[in-house]
């Protein structure tokens, strides 16, 4: 094959994929052992296989290949380059800017070699290929010593060989093992599959433990790092995947990917009289998922008669609220399996009416008209009903509206058949009652939204 051609294979690894019914690659079979990571990256958008619609997961990756998918994944832009910065990277190619941004003393992530090459079109070996998963991600792999001979099991690896680091932290973090690398032998030269290139690129995109230099884990200086308490969604399928909970402290942001199509929740504990909270959250990949997002305040049980429930609009998720003091689970759930996500949690500015804390107490029952403006997502009222009454609580909006009556604990449902908005229900006298009115699915948060709140 020509050098040409063979770096031509590369640009199809971002082409749109033909797509069949189920979403899947023909020559990815149900039984082939990076199935789950292949189709992962291509619901992430770093691969989106041939013009014909195969990934051909058995061909090796050549070294530019493989570059240009770490910077996608991390989703780096290359800088423009006026001169080629090695003697065989052709200027003008569609690798030059990835190769030359890459190799910048700004970056360094890749060196060449020592005559002045970089080999673009050399299939990469397993070992470079780590080595740049590490140094494009920004992960940390430390030095190793004659000490640490015992950790590096290959009879084919010396612990003095300048790729043993990479190997020992890649087995730290969870970029290996894959499933074809395995036994007495590491096999270090050996060129890199495509779909081992997928395996290494989805585990270095969520490892299990990640340095404070990672540009896909680091957070900002106001934020709490998030430690998982359930495992990885790579040692897992969609069929047995498990709720993932994460203690963190507000505020914080986290970029993940859901655990099949299980929620992942975020516990904090708020200790302020009066804590502003906005969250956002927004799914991304080559199949964005919808994704609903509630904001529970739990009580001693663990259970939770004050929740807040987000605003959806596509692959997004959003929540402004006025929260009391108290523990707090922030919970995530996708429709679509395995989707990554980012979510930030952050003090924001609020109307003064967005949350229970704030509600208005409209115990006359006479009509109420309002507007909900820009970026405001919910209005709170209270009602208490002087004696027993079978009463109506309606909402009137020309766009999709949200309303949501509370209940507090201590009162009997019913046979748990609480009050719902437009429908005739027979209040208890006496009790305070908490009605949350707010946009509905698909209503944008920049659009202003009057409404009309009324008893019947």
């Amino acid at each position: 094959m020509s050098f040409r051609r063979s770096l031509a294979l590369a640009a199809v690894l971002l082409l749109p994929l033909a797509v069949s019914a189920a979403g899947l690659f023909p020559d990815v079979g149900d039984n082939h052992p990076f199935k789950r990571e292949i189709e992962s990256l291509a619901k992430a958008g770093v691969v989106k296989g041939n013009p014909d619609g195969k990934f051909y997961p058995d061909r090796s990756v050549n070294r530019a290949e493989f570059l240009k998918m770490l910077y996608v994944a991390t989703n780096r832009t290359p800088n423009a380059v006026s001169s080629s910065c090695f003697t065989d990277v052709e200027h003008g190619s569609w690798y030059e800017s990835y190769v030359c941004d890459a190799a910048s003393k700004k970056n360094g992530f890749v060196q060449g070699y020592s005559d002045g090459k970089f080999r673009p079109s050399s299939p990469v070996s397993r070992t470079e290929a780590l080595k740049m998963t590490f140094t494009v991600f920004g992960l940390n792999a430390p030095d190793i010593n004659s000490d640490d001979q015992d950790i590096i099991n290959f009879v084919d690896v010396s612990v003095s060989a300048w790729y043993s680091k990479y190997i020992r932290a890649a087995y730290t973090i969870g970029i290996l093992p894959i499933a074809t690398q395995g036994g007495a032998h590491f096999y270090p030269d050996q060129e890199l599959l495509r779909g081992e290139a997928a395996a290494y690129i989805w585990n270095g995109m969520y490892p299990k433990t990640t340095s404070s230099s990672s540009s896909s884990s680091s957070s900002s200086s106001s934020s709490s790092s998030v430690s998982s308490s359930a495992s990885s969604a790579m040692s897992s399928s969609s069929s047995s995947a498990a709720p993932v909970s994460k203690n963190v402290s507000f505020p914080f942001s986290d970029t993940s990917l859901f655990s099949g199509k299980q929620s992942t929740s975020y516990m904090f504990e708020l200790k302020a009289a009066k804590t502003n909270i906005s969250v956002t959250v927004q799914t991304t990949g080559y199949y964005p998922s919808d994704v609903s997002c509630r904001l529970y305040l739990l009580n001693a049980s663990g259970f939770s008669d004050e929740y807040y429930l987000g605003v959806q609009n596509e692959s997004s998720c959003s929540l402004v609220v006025n929260a009391r003091p108290g523990k707090y689970q922030l919970q995530l759930q996708p429709t679509v399996a395995d989707v990554p996500y980012t979510v930030t949690a952050k003090s924001g500015a609020t109307d003064g009416n967005d949350g229970f804390i704030d509600a208005l107490n409209v115990g006359d029952m006479v009509p109420r008209t309002a507007t909900l403006d820009t970026g405001d997502l919910y209005d709170w009222y209270t009602f208490t009903m002087n004696k027993k009454l079978t009463a109506t609580v309606d909402v009137t909006a020309q766009e999709k509206i949200a309303c949501i009556i509370y209940t507090p604990a201590d009162v009997d449902q019913y046979g748990f058949t609480g009050p719902e908005c437009g429908k005739p229900y027979d209040f208890v006298p006496g009790v305070k009652y908490t009605i949350g009115v707010g946009r509905g699915m698909g209503v944008s948060p920049i659009k202003k939204l009057t409404y009309t709140l009324k008893w019947q």
